[in-house]
């Protein structure tokens, strides 16, 4: 713990430019020195330990809860109702509300900055990623308007891109996990699961080999334009045809954000209930829909993405009430259980 108080981070090149990466959600001492502490363990002592006390105040946004705890974010995430685990077995997951499963610790979001500049990396990193983005959209528009030859390889190339993206970006912010020793390969791994761009990752993987589906290409989409609109604010702001077009289509979609995030969320559900219905058909696939389920599942729980997701559970739980009172108690118990199931925090004992 001395070492680590003595160490030099203001001197320090690499923490700096880490630090212009990532975006504290808030000012408080404690959270600077969960993520100094962090980058001080990849980066300098593997052994390196914070002591509980030092991070108790930064622990609601660094750690995973059994309870439906807010994102990062957000100040003020509603509490889910009956559909994302409350009710019976809410009681349950809140005894271990105190522990840390697993070790996962939250990831840093992205930086937007005051014009919608700036995500990963330096400006290079930066522009490999906007082309990326860029050919995303292009693909996706190839993928989804109808009548267009080749749509099916579009859309197969437009899962590989996004792929691509997401490795790149999770490349940018944890670096190449090292093979030894292996509790820092476990460590990389750890600190890597719980990010929105690793689950959008897997995504990608799972349907690539997947007939061609809407609901999985739009969430890509959303965030490609949302990511590749942020770069050209900061970067070609003074462009005529984005002054006269591009900064008023931002505008709209720097208000409509929220609006956004929560159809990606929306669209990553339905998926899951499309998923159940292809069981009746030939393109039925089990194990997909059983990985698709379990990415679910930890959608809930990673900082980035828990609150969206909460929200449209607690949508559909609305929605479908006065329907599963009209169902047996048998039913409606066996709901339940599954709804126990998916808020519980993925690590921790049941």
């Amino acid at each position: 713990m001395e070492a680590f108080k003595k160490f030099d981070f203001d001197g320090n090149e690499k923490w700096q430019s880490y630090l212009k990466s990532v975006e504290l959600t808030n000012d408080s001492p404690e959270m600077l020195t969960k993520l100094k502490a962090r980058w001080y363990k990849k980066n300098v002592d593997p052994s390196f330990e914070l002591p509980a006390a030092a991070g108790t105040g930064a622990s609601a946004g660094s750690k995973f809860s059994a309870g439906p705890s807010p994102a990062p974010t957000s100040t003020s995430a509603p509490k889910p109702a009956s559909a994302t685990g409350t009710g019976a077995c809410a009681s349950s997951s809140s005894a271990g509300n105190s522990s840390s499963y697993g070790g996962y610790a939250a990831p840093p979001p992205p930086r937007y900055g005051g014009g919608g500049s700036g995500t990963y990396g330096g400006p290079s990193a930066q522009r490999r990623l906007f082309m990326m983005h860029l050919a995303i959209l292009v693909l996706g528009v190839w993928a989804v308007v109808p009548l267009l030859p080749g749509g099916r390889r579009a859309y197969i190339f437009l899962l590989r891109c996004s792929m691509l993206a997401q490795g790149y970006k999770i490349y940018l912010q944890h670096g190449l996990p090292s093979v030894r020793p292996w509790s820092m390969a476990m460590a990389w791994v750890q600190r890597v699961i719980p990010t929105a761009d690793f689950l959008q990752l897997l995504v990608a993987f799972s349907f690539s080999a997947a007939p061609p589906m809407v609901l999985v290409a739009a969430p890509i989409l959303v965030l490609a334009a949302y990511h590749a609109a942020a770069y050209v604010a900061a970067h070609h702001s003074g462009h005529p045809l984005w002054q006269r077009y591009g900064a008023r289509v931002h505008a709209v979609m720097l208000r409509r954000q929220a609006d956004a995030v929560l159809l990606n969320a929306a669209c990553e559900v339905a998926t899951g209930f499309m998923l159940v219905l292809h069981l009746l058909t030939p393109a039925r696939s089990f194990l997909t829909l059983v990985f698709y389920v379990q990415i679910l599942k930890l959608k809930l729980h990673v900082p980035d993405t828990a609150m969206q997701h909460r929200k449209v559970w607690a949508m559909i739980d609305d929605y479908t009430r006065p329907y599963r009172a009209k169902l047996p108690p048998a039913a409606e118990a066996a709901i339940q259980a599954a709804a126990c199931w998916m808020s519980a925090v993925p690590g921790a004992p049941q």
